[in-house]
């Protein structure tokens, strides 16, 4: 399985603190049954702030140490971008990272972002030539209002990433609600952990797969948690279940 979005470099942002936590997660992702994990840190969110030169060396230093513990695991690089005015021109300059070094972005909104400004700024992302993304949709209190305009931006073409802490409950009725009728609507693309550290927003795929199981079927759970994520990191278009 691949992990596309999750907060594993220690010391970047409000994801793992030190490397004994980054190597914790790591092998509780492991044994979740995940290999890959795009180390989607905080690109332009205030107020982490770090250097394109101290991310990679925090990426090196850990795969590195995973290497060493012959932890399963291999690292791809990448951010969680916000989507502000000065989000297109950052990664213009090379100053944020796409996934993988490819033209698609893990873009995120303020949970209460108006939606002409949403529409405003993917724009502004397609006409710079990117593809898009969108991080957990679910949570947005702009689309739990308007559940419709979800279905609007999965047409436009944002693949949404849905987090599985939404699915079963981790982050209130409202979202689990939401992320619930996306599933039914067969708009969502991946479904990732956006893991934090090892104990409250972990890799631990345990209940994730357990709901999936009595409810969603076997091609299905391949393409959220495998294949789609796959094919993003290659720069392919992801499947449609």
């Amino acid at each position: 399985m691949v992990d596309m979005h999750c907060h594993i470099l220690p010391g970047l942002d409000d994801g793992a603190a030190t490397m004994d936590e980054a190597v914790a997660m790591a092998g509780i992702a492991a044994a979740s049954g995940i290999a890959h994990i795009v180390a989607t840190s905080h690109g332009n969110c205030p107020p982490y702030s770090y250097t394109l030169e101290e991310y990679r060396e925090a990426f090196d230093a850990l795969q590195e140490e995973l290497i060493q513990r012959e932890i399963p695991v291999k690292l791809h690089p990448g951010m969680e971008i916000f989507l502000d005015g000065d989000a297109v021109p950052l990664l213009r300059e090379k100053r944020l990272l796409t996934l993988g070094g490819t033209e698609t972005v893990l873009a995120e909104f303020p949970f209460e972002e108006r939606p002409d400004v949403v529409c405003r700024r993917l724009d502004e992302l397609k006409e710079a030539g990117y593809r898009i993304v969108l991080a957990h949709p679910e949570r947005y209190i702009f689309l739990q209002r308007d559940p419709e305009f979800a279905g609007y931006l999965a047409r436009s073409g944002c693949v949404m990433q849905i987090n599985q802490g939404s699915l079963v409950g981790d982050f209130g009725e409202s979202c689990r609600r939401l992320a619930m009728q996306m599933l039914q609507e067969g708009i969502v693309g991946v479904i990732a952990t956006d893991a934090h550290d090892t104990e409250y927003r972990s890799h631990d795929l345990t209940r994730l797969m357990r709901f999936l199981e009595d409810g969603c079927s076997g091609r299905e759970r391949h393409i959220w948690l495998s294949e789609n994520p796959s094919r993003i990191l290659k720069g392919m278009q992801p499947l449609s279940c």
